[in-house]
């Protein structure tokens, strides 16, 4: 899941209950199966599942993978005790406070409610690496979807034998939560192993469920995972409250049909990076195994994806590699001086910063053109002791029409952001290259947004003057592009 959610390992290897539309075909059929008995079916033998798996993998098991049945109260034990560590007191409060401002959520939530509920209802399964076994979560429904879960699962057995997903996190998860949190590569991260997880398990769905090799038809595998990765979320909302009735008509439990029918009541900011894993994921994997086969998805577990942006773009990492430009924010210490205290500081990355544009009116085909070429960027926040939130959003780009194409993007979307009628810079003779508005009687917040070359700067939250000058400061600031 992406931050704040609790980092663990348990919470990366789990799948989710929209399975079936990771067989490719936009279609429920792969996961129908004849009305069931009163009581759930048993958990299915592996074996087979295990050998098909071998197969389409071409990596062996190396030891048994125990899988038991896990109770949803005993789930959300866990999950409680890891919130309680991600969420001190106070600290849920100003990150929403922070993302509230920025633009990432719409309304106030307590997040990590939320991350649970998200969690509790969507979840089918998952995989620990610690112990080297799975938890079935839902487990009252048909054997068909006991097994996909299953092969899912199996695949992170897979990936955790031979490519230590245990040691990997735990030195993943200890910088994450040191330094500046980056949501981005955490995200990207996620599109690697889960995608990987869905590839597979839709192979092998098609294979075992309907007798079809999609892997042997290069060109409609990439058709239908290309179809999957480029679903719109609302698009998935409407199609998967379509597949309840399907569901239920095939036996399965009531809570199966209450998490599809709760998926749109999830914020974006949690659900869309969520799905995104498993289907953009794995479209990503499947470009890697088309361009050199499983040893080059292999070489990618010593050499992390670094962005959102690489796995988006599969070519940004397997033709000329497209690494991410690190940026920096100069200390402000006029800031803690007149107030204000530093609360939230993260690295967001091409997919987030789509969302933001989304979230606020802008178009999906519109966002995303204004998203595509993103080359880095770092985000902070700080509260002040009346409770007013400042944040500072700084970005570089890979040409300065990319950089030009999201402030005006930006632009556009600042009416709705604030409730205002239109941004600054609409004035005869304003600056094509700045835009200034203002919110609320009091003067005390307002925001600035500037283009320079192939950066554009954003600050929100504190009086005009405040603004302006936390915008010189970090136009100030050398960067150094990556080439």
């Amino acid at each position: 899941m992406q931050s704040p959610c609790p980092s663990d390992r348990r919470l990366l290897f789990g799948s989710v209950v929209l399975l079936c539309l990771a067989a490719g075909t936009g279609r429920t059929a792969p996961c129908l199966a004849p009305a069931q008995p009163p009581e759930a079916p048993a958990l299915p033998d592996l074996t087979q599942i295990k050998a098909d798996l071998t197969e389409l993998r071409s990596l062996e098991f190396k030891k048994e993978v125990p899988a038991e049945k896990q109770s949803i109260e005993d789930f959300e034990k866990y999950l409680q005790a890891e919130l309680d560590k991600m969420f001190p007191p106070g600290k849920a409060d100003d990150v929403q406070a922070a993302l509230m401002r920025l633009g990432m959520l719409l309304k106030p939530i307590d997040l990590g409610h939320e991350f649970k509920n998200a969690l509790l209802s969507q979840a089918g399964a998952y995989y620990d690496p610690a112990s080297g076994k799975f938890f079935y979560l839902m487990t009252n429904v048909s054997e068909m979807i006991l097994q996909t879960i299953a092969s899912h699962e199996l695949v992170h057995a897979l990936q955790d034998q031979h490519f230590q997903l245990g040691p990997m996190m735990e030195k993943f998860e200890k910088e994450y939560l040191e330094g500046t949190r980056n949501d981005d590569r955490l995200l990207a991260l996620r599109f690697l192993v889960e995608g990987e997880a869905t590839y597979v398990q839709t192979l092998w769905q098609m294979k075992s469920m309907m007798g079809m090799d999609l892997a042997a038809n290069p060109a409609m595998e990439k058709m239908s995972l290309k179809a999957m990765a480029d679903m719109d979320f609302a698009t998935i909302i409407q199609m998967s409250r379509g597949m309840a009735g399907e569901f239920a008509a095939a036996g399965d439990a009531d809570d199966i049909v209450r998490a599809i029918e709760g998926m749109g009541d999830i914020p974006p900011y949690i659900m869309q990076p969520l799905l995104a894993a498993y289907l953009k994921g794995a479209y990503f994997v499947m470009s890697l195994r088309q361009e050199g086969g499983w040893d080059s998805v292999a070489k990618v577990y010593n050499s992390l994806p670094a962005s959102t942006e690489q796995t988006l773009h599969p070519e940004k990492y397997l033709v000329q590699r497209d690494d991410p430009t690190p940026l920096s924010l100069p200390d402000l210490p006029y800031l803690e001086q007149e107030g204000w205290r530093l609360v939230d500081s993260a690295v967001h990355g091409e997919f987030y910063l789509e969302l933001l544009l989304r979230n606020h009116g802008a178009s999906a085909q519109a966002a995303r053109r204004a998203s595509v070429g993103w080359d880095g960027d770092i985000y902070r926040a700080w509260r002040h002791e009346d409770g007013r939130v400042l944040i500072a959003l700084a970005t570089t780009w890979d040409t300065e029409k990319d950089a030009r194409e999201f402030f005006e993007a930006y632009r556009s979307i600042v009416p709705r952001k604030f409730g205002i009628d239109k941004p600054g810079g609409d004035e005869p003779g304003a600056p094509a290259d700045r835009a200034e508005y203002q919110w609320g009687a009091a003067g005390l917040e307002s925001g600035l947004t500037l283009l320079r070359g192939r950066e554009v700067f954003i600050v929100e939250g504190a009086a005009p003057a405040m603004v302006k000058r936390i915008v010189d400061d970090a136009a100030a600031v050398k960067i150094e592009h990556v080439q």
